[in-house]
């Protein structure tokens, strides 16, 4: 019987490369639309820390900054207009996915027994997002709320609610309420490993409040809330989370989090740099994240992240991303990796499809990790 055996490639100088890129790097919108133009989050979007509704600006920048490659279909919705009224707007993220799971089989031999892991392919049709977002300005330029409930694919739930201050010393503003917490590069990919492992993506929020200050060419988000991802909380421990950047000439970003959570009696410090740049028409953009958890013993994790986008006629975003993630610092060859292929086309100024490859390395044992994926995508947005 002919098996595979761990396929590991040497993650070490590829880690190496990877932040290596992302020390010379930059990105746009989501977010490497924002990273591309040298845009803060708040150019674009309502939340001050990125994603979510995106604000007058981020409306008219898929309008007048791109070349959407359906014509007609992009002149009618000119038209559109998200406004209920001079106080209120609302905006959509809907994006409806096919994913076909490739087959795999992997072998692990040891010295009492020889084992196989198999896994056939699949294909499913999944709803990946769908959420409406309200924005009510209560006192326009200083006070606003706003709401992120998704609804869909699996019913009513809240992302975000908070009211926002706005208009403080040193271009500052203070939330409080539900929110996503302040952590690195806000990727839309939920399944990237520095969005995954740490926590910090679409699917966790928590209650409190948090701070910023964006005067001229820094940006520096802090956040203290209950640390339970959303839940009630009964003692005084507190979440600590933050995210700072520098925005020197030519689009190149530099930037930092820190983040410090004990919860049921397991303390968590995660730090890390980011950062991106813009050559031309390429933007590159990376992280890297160091995790300690203590609970009485001691685990460190490593993850990285690093990107290369290249933007094509105002129309086509090509991507190469590669993901990577060492679970248990005192463990050799536990090492899991992802290599993503990817294009993204913008149809209309609210309308984009993608496709994309991603290429799986890890532990015999973990079929997923494992199993190679293409993805097609539709996204609505507004």
């Amino acid at each position: 019987m002919n098996y595979q055996y761990p396929k590991h490639l040497n993650m070490l100088p590829l880690t190496a490369i990877a932040v290596a890129l992302c020390l010379l790097g930059e990105v746009t919108a989501e977010p490497y639309i924002a990273y591309r133009e040298g845009y803060k989050c708040s150019v674009c979007h309502v939340n001050k820390t990125g994603g979510g509704k995106r604000n007058a600006y981020g409306a008219l920048y898929t309008q007048t900054e791109m070349s959407p490659l359906l014509e007609s279909l992009s002149d009618g919705s000119m038209d559109f207009e998200s406004d209920l009224n001079p106080a209120i707007s609302i905006g959509v993220d809907f994006m409806a996915t096919h994913q076909t799971q490739l087959s795999v089989e992997e072998g692990l031999r040891t010295a009492q027994l020889d084992t196989v892991y198999k896994q056939d392919r699949s294909n499913s049709f999944d709803v990946e997002s769908g959420n409406l977002y309200v924005e009510a300005m209560l006192v326009p330029g200083r006070m606003s709320f706003y709401l992120d409930e998704t609804v869909a694919p699996s019913g009513a739930s809240n992302r975000e609610a908070f009211v926002l201050f706005e208009g403080l010393p040193a271009s500052g503003y203070i939330k409080a309420g539900r929110m996503l917490l302040p952590y690195g590069i806000r990727l839309w990919d939920d399944e990237s490993f520095i969005r995954q492992v740490t926590g910090y993506n679409y699917d966790n929020q928590d209650m409190g409040v948090e701070v910023g200050f964006e005067p001229q060419q820094v940006a520096l988000s802090i956040a203290l809330t209950n640390g339970t991802q959303g839940g009630r909380d009964n003692n005084e421990g507190k979440q600590v989370s933050a995210v700072g950047s520098v925005f020197l000439p030519a689009n190149v970003i530099v930037g930092g989090s820190f983040s410090r959570n004990k919860s049921r009696g397991v303390e968590r410090l995660i730090m890390g740099p980011y950062a991106s740049a813009r050559l031309g028409p390429v933007t590159v953009m990376g992280e890297a994240d160091w995790l300690s958890d203590s609970n009485g013993a001691e685990n460190d994790q490593f993850v990285g992240f690093a990107s290369l986008e290249y933007w094509h006629r105002q129309a086509l975003n090509f991507r190469l991303a590669y993901d990577y993630l060492d679970p248990y610092d005192a463990i050799k060859e536990d090492e899991r990796s992802r290599l993503t292929v990817g294009v993204e086309a913008f149809l209309t100024p609210q309308l984009s499809a993608s496709a994309s490859y991603k290429l799986k390395e890890s532990i015999p044992q973990d079929l997923q990790g494992n199993a190679d994926a293409l993805r097609l995508a539709v996204h609505a947005f507004f």
